[in-house]
């Protein structure tokens, strides 16, 4: 363990904090986090509303009228979803291109709304031909159109941010701009500025939307089988969203976030900032299932690593804050008192850091394997039916048990964490319990030293 840990010391920690570093991964995971997961955490709220964990076949008394109730309001009721977790790309999109612009310490604002012009020219089909000439957008269901600026836009939000900047960038460098005298007032002045940069985009945008449409839709071409650049980018990649829905490509995720964490690194921040538009096309394709009273099939989601394998936090620590409580090490006994209630909200920076289970070749071991082992658990359970696969997103601070009624909402959820909890504090024990005897030999060591 100790030339593992040198191993990636050595080789996995430039290469990681590189990318880490990266301006571009850093503005992908700052829009996430920063723009798109408020519209998230309250967009699974409403969904809650929309479709609360209740048995629909209950037809009688309170229940019952509940149902009957829901089934008629229902959609309606998906109308606040679809407007905040529905627009993820949206969002996405506007946050990259917000950072990105801060880090070039160029005008964020108005780049962030560039951004979002574009994905909206990228949403819809171009072209289209009809007897009075082309269909506009009175041609257009919304539902398509929201389709596009949901997870299946994810990728072309990503790449339109971080286009939009750079192109602003490559302008406002070569003074490709309109420069009015410096009597003019500042807004002012910084509007025209960007007329040109803006219409460049979106003419760029325009010219890239309809060339796809005509080229790569079926013809005869009809606003129902019309492509738009993201449902083309989607048939292009939608291999490597098959891929990441497999118990190989879980297990993949949860060892590299937990070999980060072992140097120091943010495991999660790091494959999210990959993983992120994968795991949404699967979670949004679960509440399209879920919404339309079919089980959710796709499993390797968020709230199927935060809601599962995160049980105190990543590498499923909550079982070893329990032990430190307990310790005969008054140094550990103390971490423990710091880390329950963060643990409780899945915070593990205090323990992580505090045991230290980061480079230390003994809690290194099963930070790695516990929570390896529940995603095993967890997929197979999953994959047999055994539990609901997850199809909202809880917030990821939601206590344990609790997260996991919602997840999926049946009581099996919550049973299942409540089995990882198990498997985690049988993994973590033998360990805890040789780090407490050498913290306390250390100690008993420097008690006879002092004497």
């Amino acid at each position: 363990m100790n030339r593992l840990l040198e191993w990636l010391e050595r080789i996995l920690l430039p290469a990681t904090m590189r990318i880490v570093e990266n301006r571009y991964m850093q503005a992908i995971r700052n829009a996430f986090i920063g723009s798109a997961l408020p519209m998230i955490i309250v967009g699974s709220v409403f969904l809650l509303f929309a479709i609360p964990p209740i048995p629909a076949d209950i037809t009688e008394g309170i229940i019952g009228e509940i149902n009957r109730w829901l089934t008629e309001y229902r959609q309606i009721l998906f109308i606040p979803y679809q407007f905040t977790f529905g627009l993820i790309a949206l969002w996405v999109c506007y946050g990259i291109a917000y950072h990105l612009s801060q880090f070039y310490k160029l005008d964020a604002s108005r780049l962030g709304l560039t951004a979002v012009s574009a994905l909206l020219v990228f949403s819809v089909p171009i072209g289209i031909p009809s007897a009075s000439g082309m269909l506009g957008l009175e041609a257009i269901r919304v539902d398509q159109l929201m389709e596009n600026l949901g997870a299946s836009g994810l990728f072309v939000a990503i790449l339109t941010g971080i286009w939009v900047v750079e192109l602003n960038r490559f302008l406002f460098r070569y003074g490709i701009v309109i420069k009015l005298p410096p009597s003019v007032p500042g807004n002012v002045a910084r509007s025209f500025e960007m007329m040109i940069p803006t219409f460049l985009v979106v003419a760029t945008a325009f010219l890239i939307e309809w060339w796809v449409t005509r080229t790569f839709s079926p013809h005869p071409l009809n606003p129902d089988n019309a492509l738009t650049l993201p449902k083309l980018i989607m048939l292009k990649l939608s291999f490597l969203v098959q891929a990441s829905d497999t118990l190989p490509s879980a297990i993949l995720q949860i060892v590299l976030m937990m070999l980060l964490w072992a140097v120091g690194i943010h495991g999660m921040n790091v494959v999210s900032s990959v993983a992120y538009p994968l795991w949404q096309t699967n979670l949004q394709s679960n509440i399209a299932s879920y919404s339309a009273g079919q089980p959710a099939t796709h499993i390797v989601s968020e709230p199927f690593f935060h809601m599962y394998s995160h049980l105190g936090g990543s590498g499923a620590t909550l079982p070893l804050v329990i032990m430190l409580l307990w310790s005969r090490s008054q140094q550990l006994k103390s971490v423990g008192r710091v880390s329950l209630m963060p643990g409780i909200f899945n915070i593990n920076e205090p323990v992580t850091f505090g045991v230290p289970i980061a480079l230390n070749p003994i809690m290194v071991i099963p930070f790695l394997i516990a929570p390896t082992v529940i995603v095993t658990i967890n997929y197979l359970v999953m994959k047999m039916g055994l539990v609901p696969v997850p199809a909202i997103q809880p917030p990821l601070t939601m206590p344990v048990f609790l997260g996991g009624f919602l997840a999926n909402g049946s009581w099996r959820g919550a049973a299942l964490q409540g089995f990882d909890l198990v498997v985690s504090a049988l993994i973590y024990y033998p360990f805890f319990k040789m780090w407490e005897k050498r913290l306390l030999n250390d100690a008993e060591g420097v008690a006879k030293n002092n004497v």
